[in-house]
């Protein structure tokens, strides 16, 4: 009988001289399957179809690098001058993902959510599009996976996603209501702002029957070359300790003022 205080997983079983995972001896899994099918195996349970695994690959390198546009760079060349060692390093990029970059979860819960409130009131793509728009744009808010500082107009990335989503057959009605929404956000502001890589991993990744915390995770998995490369060129040749030079930034505060009078410290008393 199992107690209910024992540590218990589905993933894997640690034997002498075998690990099982989901079902599956590690040892046929290296130089076997590819990284991408291990991947997907490691989170999913089961090894990936050939449609499944091409679009996996595909989502793996859809992040490979993005030089100093990236906050996952700068944070992680900045920690290794002071640190020069990798793993410390390659964790403070990593550790810049969140709801402005890297992390599609945000986006998927965004799409999730507009997704719940089609079906509820028995809205149209368009309605719902319109709906949400308007109520994001009322309240300020930002739709995750909308918009890029350098790609403007159109994510690269993303178009090459939708293109083998398209020939995998991981186009679906959310992809579909999330490229309304951005159409409708579009014809709403006036501007061309596309849907970015986070974006397309977000619905491609549902599509695939992913939850939102494993395509968080795959996003993860696919920045990892650039930043830990963005490392090593540091570690070996960065500078070391990296300032910012006063020219390079605003001091916004109070001019250089003198103490008031009473906060100067007491005299000490004489020691006797």
């Amino acid at each position: 009988m199992t107690m209910a205080n024992h540590w218990q997983t589905k993933i894997s079983r640690v034997l002498p001289g075998k690990v099982i995972i989901h079902g599956y001896d590690h040892k046929h899994l290296i130089g076997g399957p590819s990284y991408a099918a291990g991947v997907f195996l490691t989170f999913r349970g089961d090894l990936p179809t050939p449609k499944e695994e091409r679009m996996m690959d595909a989502m793996l390198a859809s992040l490979y690098d993005h030089g100093f546009v990236a906050a996952s760079v700068l944070a992680a060349r900045y920690c290794a001058s002071g640190n020069p060692q990798l793993i410390p390093a390659t964790a403070a990029g990593l550790l810049t993902a969140g709801s402005n970059t890297i992390n599609p979860q945000h986006g998927c819960d965004f799409i999730l959510e507009a997704w719940a409130l089609m079906k509820r009131e028995g809205l149209s793509m368009e309605e719902t599009a319109r709906r949400v728009v308007g109520e994001r744009r009322a309240a300020k808010q930002r739709i995750p996976g909308f918009g890029h500082p350098t790609h403007k107009s159109e994510d690269f990335r993303a178009t090459k996603l939708w293109e083998i989503a398209e020939e995998c057959g991981f186009v679906g009605e959310r992809t579909r209501l999330y490229q309304a929404i951005n159409a409708e956000f579009r014809r709403a502001t006036g501007r061309e702002i596309c849907i970015n890589v986070d974006g397309a991993l977000a619905c491609i990744g549902m599509e695939m029957g992913f939850k939102p915390i494993h395509i968080a995770a795959i996003a993860a998995l696919a920045v990892l070359p650039g930043i830990m490369a963005h490392v090593i060129e540091e570690i070996e040749e960065g500078v070391p300790l990296r300032v910012i030079r006063d020219e390079d930034m605003d001091y916004l505060g109070a001019a250089e003022r003198p103490m008031p009078a009473d906060a100067e410290p007491a005299p000490m008393a004489p020691v006797t």
